[in-house]
């Protein structure tokens, strides 16, 4: 068990100040002597990180991001910053600068480990305690929980501690495995959603799904050398008491020590969950007027052009075990531990994980605030995952390949290579209701072995040769595209060609092989109904006519109630998951291919809408006519033509 000592390099107390912005006001230990309060160059940035865009609209919050190592640039040191805000009347001792009517300061804690949740459970106690003290000139509670935190060894796997993937695959669902995939390909990915806290959080636990990177994967992550600097944010003067936030001056930060952890829940209270702050002013902390760059407008201006990636929104039923006694595959539905107990000989570490993605270029930022914007489209940067609250990173679409909008739910990307890419197979859809069925009641680090062992299969029969049938299961234009990014290349390296007893004994497939039944065409007709702009349009005109019916229904007598059960029965029939376990008796055959297809695109120029989810349906409907059905009594033709039989006898009166 790996064990990190003095993780803990300094704590910054950073203010809003009504005319100079956010502002380093304390630092312990004092880094630059005499100079208690500026910040070294390559962490000038670091209040508008810790004060984030928005943050004003909430009582508290915490924030992840990382920085630059100064002792060593090619070291990420990483920051979780405990923010609070109370009205100015809870002070006990005010300053002349304490203008408006509330007080917002930030504590942030700088340390050498990816510790976030361990220190931020801790670091949010006693914030809450020096607030409640009223006299922010008394710095000796946090001094003393300096040492508090360095006063024992941490161990690395407490890491993972506060961030849920159980959390993030109930919310996200099938949609999660489409996340997971697209960090291996290494785009350029913005993460956009607010508050900052929830969304810095939800970037760092699905980054937790690759094995062992969030541990040991993300000490490059922040290590880029820029091939201009960064641009200055021009700062606007404040004449109103009730407006924005000004952009933060430089500031201070420079050195690293050695520290560690301990706990002072003894000493504090429990701690305060961010709440919405009623306030008159709404606006976003910037130095700019948004109101003509709002999301409607946003939608308005790239509607036209915006394709949709594919993933799952729903899910199937259980499906009966596969004899797999004369068949290289596993059962479609195996046991809850059937994934763990085929990889547990294997160690992860001698496998090559955590996998080289966050390095030569390709950086992990849980959080960016304005003032990085042009980190985005420097040269020096070859792709990211970054997270952002400011609606201007969503503006520039150039700068990404993927915007992932975390309150919205959905994954939107222009490039028509991508979304083929990112096309889940119909075996990764089962393992992605796997999960998602027994994720619930199994807990984090269930769901985190299941991708672990994913990832240990997909390594393996990514030593095939191409065109070889297992590809196809995880989608060969995806497979392909890993195999060609400079973190497999380094794995090969790292592990002489993956030469290792243990890893090379298994056998190259998908874990959820098997034949295709009317399970998986339901399965998805579903996905794409829920995933196509012209899906969720037919949904929404299906629950706009059942409201339209059941209000006139109220005026006309209970024949059109009768006739809205069977439109609900119909389209229920049709977009549900199958009822019962569908006949996957029969060994399968992997010289079928997989649905790895994404919809037809045969023009360079982005299809309209209408088109792409017609190719959705044929998609679905190939699932019929290029693979063999299992038997199942429930068709969806007969479902079809019984409900279509019985909405003609119906009769308006």
């Amino acid at each position: 068990m790996s064990f990190v000592n003095d993780p803990v390099l300094n704590i910054i107390v950073v203010g809003f100040h009504h005319k100079r912005g956010c502002q380093v006001e304390h630092c312990y230990p004092e880094l630059i002597p005499g100079h208690p309060n500026e910040l070294p160059q390559p962490w000038r940035y670091l209040p508008a990180l810790a004060l984030p865009d928005g943050s004003h609209n909430y009582l508290s919050d915490t924030i992840f991001f990382n920085l630059p190592g100064l002792t060593d640039p090619a070291h990420t040191v990483y920051g979780i910053s405990c923010f609070r805000q109370i009205p100015v009347e809870q002070v006990a001792q005010k300053t002349e600068d304490m203008t408006r009517s509330s007080v917002q300061k930030s504590v942030c804690v700088i340390c050498r480990s990816p510790l976030f949740g361990r220190l931020a459970v801790k670091m949010e106690l006693v914030v809450r305690a020096w607030f409640l003290q009223g006299d922010f000139s008394q710095t000796k509670l946090l001094e003393d929980a300096f040492r508090h935190l360095n006063s024992c060894p941490v161990q690395i796997d407490q890491a993972l501690e506060g961030l849920s993937v159980q959390k993030l695959i109930e919310n996200w669902k099938h949609k999660a495995l489409l996340l997971f995939k697209l960090l291996l390909l290494r785009r350029k990915i913005l993460i956009y959603g607010s508050p900052a806290g929830t969304l810095s959080a939800t970037l760092l636990t699905l980054v937790s799904l690759l094995p062992q990177c969030l541990e040991y994967g993300l000490s490059k992550s922040a290590n880029v050398v820029l091939s201009r600097p960064l641009s200055p944010v021009p700062v606007a003067p404040q004449n109103d008491e009730d407006n924005d936030k000004d952009e933060p001056d430089l500031n201070m930060l420079d050195r690293e020590l050695m520290n560690g952890i301990s706990s002072i829940e003894e000493e504090l209270t429990l701690k305060e969950s961010g709440n919405l702050l009623e306030e008159k002013d709404k606006v976003s902390r910037q130095s700019f007027d948004e109101s003509v760059l709002t999301d409607v407008v946003d939608r308005q201006e790239f509607t036209a052009s915006r394709e949709k990636c594919h993933s799952v929104g729903e899910k199937y039923k259980a499906q009966k075990n596969v004899d797999t006694q004369q068949s290289p595959t596993m059962a479609r539905d195996m046991s809850v531990d059937g994934l763990c107990t085929l990889t547990s000989q294997i160690d992860q570490t001698e496998c090559g994980f955590p996998l080289p993605l966050f390095e030569d270029g390709y950086i992990c930022l849980p959080y960016l605030s304005l003032q990085y914007l042009d980190l985005l489209s420097d040269p020096a940067v070859k792709g990211f995952v970054v997270g952002a609250s400011n609606v201007l990173f969503k503006q520039k679409r150039q700068l990404f390949d993927v915007l992932v909008e975390l309150n919205e739910m959905r994954i939107e990307t222009t490039d028509l290579t991508l979304r083929r890419l990112l096309t889940l197979s119909t075996e990764d859809l089962r393992f992605a209701d796997h999960v998602v069925r027994h994720g619930s009641t199994q807990g984090d680090s269930w769901i985190r072995d299941q991708f672990a062992s994913y990832s240990i299969y997909l390594l393996r029969t990514s030593l095939l040769p191409d065109g070889s049938r297992e590809i196809e299961s995880y989608n060969a234009q995806f497979m392909s595209s890993f195999k060609s990014t400079p973190a497999y290349e380094k794995w090969l390296q790292n592990t002489n060609n993956a030469d290792i007893e243990a890893f090379m004994n298994l056998v190259p497939m998908h874990p959820f092989s098997g034949q295709l039944s009317v399970a998986d065409m339901k399965l998805k007709f579903a996905h794409t109904m829920s995933t196509t702009e012209g899906g969720r349009k037919v949904s929404a005109a299906v629950a706009s006519t059942g409201r339209a019916v059941a209000s006139t229904s109220r005026a006309v007598g209970g024949a059109l109630s009768q006739a809205r059960g069977a439109l609900s029965g119909w389209w229920s029939a049709l977009t549900a998951p199958a009822d019962g376990p569908a006949d996957s008796s029969a060994p399968a055959d992997n010289s079928t291919p997989t649905d790895s297809s994404a919809p037809a695109d045969s023009s360079a120029s982005a299809p309209s809408d209408d088109k792409r989810d017609v190719s959705d349906a044929e998609d679905a409907v190939d699932l019929v006519d290029n693979r063999t059905l299992a038997a199942d009594s429930d068709s969806p033709d007969k479902l079809i033509e019984e409900q279509g039989s019985a909405i003609s006898k119906i009769r308006v009166v």
